[in-house]
C-alpha cells in the first residue's frame, strides 16, 4: 500500500471519466495518507505556454533528479487543488521505477504550497477509479 510521498501513475475522472486526466495516466504525489484517506496532487511537465499563462496560482517547479523525484523532464506540480479517495488500496506496483517517492524536502514544499489559501478538495468517484485503475481496490 502506498505511503506519503510516493509518486504513483493513475489515471482519475476528474472533471468526469472521459476528461484527459481519466483517458491518460499522469503521476501524482500522495501527500496525505491517514487511516483510509489518500490525497494526490498532479504532476505534469512544464509546457512553454504554462510559463505564460498564470492558470495555476501556487506550484512547484522541478528539474529531473533522481535525488530529489523519479521525474525525466521539468515538472510542475499543481498545488491549487488535491484529489482524495476515502474507501480505496493503492497497490506498490502503481509507484514510478526510477524513484518511488519525492525527497523530504520537496514534499514539505508541497504541503507549504497546499496551506498557502487554502486548495480546491476534490473528492474522487471511487466506482470510477475502480474502472480506471485496474491494480486499485476497494478497502
Amino acid at each position: 500500500m502506498i505511503d506519503r510521498k510516493d509518486v504513483v501513475t493513475i489515471r482519475i475522472p476528474f472533471p468526469n471519466i472521459s476528461s484527459d486526466l481519466a483517458v491518460r495516466s499522469h503521476m501524482y504525489i500522495c501527500h496525505h495518507t491517514k487511516q483510509r484517506l489518500k490525497k494526490f496532487v498532479k504532476c505534469q511537465s512544464l509546457k512553454p505556454y504554462m510559463l505564460a499563462n498564470k492558470t495555476i496560482k501556487h506550484f512547484i517547479d522541478e528539474v529531473p533528479n533522481l535525488k530529489r523525484n523519479p521525474f525525466s523532464k521539468p515538472t510542475r506540480i499543481d498545488c491549487d487543488k488535491e484529489f482524495y479517495t476515502t474507501n480505496l488500496r493503492y497497490p506498490l506496483s502503481l509507484r514510478t521505477t526510477t524513484r518511488p517517492d519525492v525527497c523530504d524536502n520537496l514534499i514539505q514544499m508541497v504541503e507549504l504550497k497546499l496551506g498557502c489559501d487554502g486548495c480546491d478538495s476534490n473528492a474522487l468517484n471511487e466506482q470510477e477509479m475502480l474502472q480506471l485503475n485496474s491494480c486499485v481496490s476497494r478497502i
